[in-house]
């Protein structure tokens, strides 16, 4: 099949109406077996239909999947906004465009900076040592459960100055963000619970800022709340603001921690090179996060008709960006379907792109640094539980795509 040619808008077909291979069947983004292992979808769609046609109740959205598009588009953020709901719901970064999106962006950049992070190396070592040495000791379990969040979540709360002594709590709470956040911003189903967990949250949030504005504490959440109390941010600024950078600040690092345990079971001779050449480890983090990066798709809305691989996108379009495909895309990346952490992985989209680019994305290729070193160093052998599979980040919105429970044997070096 042909790739699609410049046309009107009702020339070009849906994604139901395309001659899709019969072992994959029509790309559905709400589809859970397609957000387990979307890639030869991806695949397919950059081929034949690199612009692709959606049909949805509320309205048409097309997805983007070559990484020269999604790039373009990553850069032309006035064209491609991030404002999908106006006014946004939630005073999420990622649901904001400049002004706004700058000004709440400056109001912590310093915090998120190389220098800034690297003084928290020697607390995150301390945490991955206490939580793989519990797996090993243990001769295995859930990766996810006992490493990758734990690190994750306690990380970004000794950052931030926001107590998470209740690890379940703080979980759920951070799982009802995220679905509430899909629901009244991504149109993702959500779930019974997420919209009194999500303002639980904020309350807990609101009463750590209430607290912490009075201290003399050099945290994240002090300094915003501080800002609050000048009227410099308003309360529901303050408190939505605190809340995303805690979700977002272990979320995605947590599946990319995960994703690196699948790929070192996958290719065993990985623990070895890394456990023999442990400054290897940045280079596993930036092909992990091209490979199987954890964030599969950006959403935005297009402000102006656009012209993308020959297909006119009309004005107040939704639109998804597909990083994950175009980390994939052979154009870019020679043999991107093979994990490769000796290739150049410059440019790669794992991370974001523009003025939206993972705003902690130090922190997060530090922590997946430390983590990696750590599993290499105490892991001698590390298989994936044949008796419990994988159960894989799922909720209809495909943002995230990895492990959510990842149950592993180890033995120790």
């Amino acid at each position: 099949m042909e790739t699609l040619a410049s046309r009107t808008t009702s020339d070009v077909p849906y994604s139901h109406e395309l001659a899709w291979p019969e072992s994959l069947g029509p790309f559905e983004a709400q589809d859970f077996e397609v957000q387990k292992d979307p890639f030869a979808h991806y695949a397919w769609m950059r081929k034949h239909a690199p612009v692709l046609r959606t049909k949805t109740p509320g309205a048409d959205v097309w997805f983007i999947s070559r990484f020269a598009d999604v790039q373009a588009a990553l850069r032309a953020h006035k064209v491609f906004s991030s404002v999908v709901v106006d006014p946004p719901p939630l005073v999420f970064l990622t649901l904001l465009d400049p002004p706004d999106q700058t000004r709440l962006r400056q109001v912590v950049a310093a915090t998120f900076t190389p220098k800034a992070v690297a003084r928290l190396e020697d607390q995150i070592r301390h945490f991955a040592n206490q939580y793989v040495d519990a797996l090993v000791d243990a001769g295995g379990g859930d990766a996810v459960d006992a490493v990758a969040l734990r690190l994750t979540m306690a990380t970004i709360s000794g950052l931030l100055g926001v107590p998470a002594s209740d690890f379940e709590q703080m979980k759920a709470w951070s799982d009802d963000m995220s679905s509430y956040f899909g629901r009244v911003a991504r149109n993702a189903p959500g779930s019974a619970t997420d919209e009194q967990g999500a303002q639980d949250f904020f309350a807990y949030i609101k009463a750590t800022l209430e607290r912490s504005a009075g201290t003399s504490e050099e945290t994240v959440s002090a300094h915003i709340g501080r800002l609050w109390k000048q009227g410099v941010l308003t309360e529901r600024e303050a408190t939505h603001f605190c809340a995303f950078l805690f979700v977002a600040g272990h979320e995605t690092t947590t599946v990319l921690i995960a994703n690196a345990f699948v790929q070192m079971a996958e290719q065993p001779d990985l623990l070895a090179r890394l456990r023999a050449q442990p400054a290897d480890a940045p280079r596993f983090v930036e092909e992990i996060a091209r490979y199987k990066g954890t964030v599969q798709r950006l959403s935005r809305i297009t402000r102006e008709a656009v012209e993308v691989a020959g297909v006119t996108i009309p004005a107040q379009s939704f639109v998804k960006l597909l990083p994950g495909s175009a980390n994939r895309d052979e154009d870019r990346f020679p043999h991107a379907d093979r994990f490769d952490m000796d290739r150049d992985t410059a440019g790669h989209v794992g991370f974001g792109h523009g003025i939206h680019s993972c705003l902690g994305a130090h922190l997060a290729r530090l922590e997946g640094r430390i983590a990696t070193e750590v599993i290499a160093a105490r892991i001698g052998h590390l298989e994936l539980d044949a008796a419990k599979p994988p159960v894989y980040v799922v909720g209809g919105n495909m943002a995230n795509s990895g492990p959510s429970a990842l149950h592993v044997k180890v033995r120790p070096v």
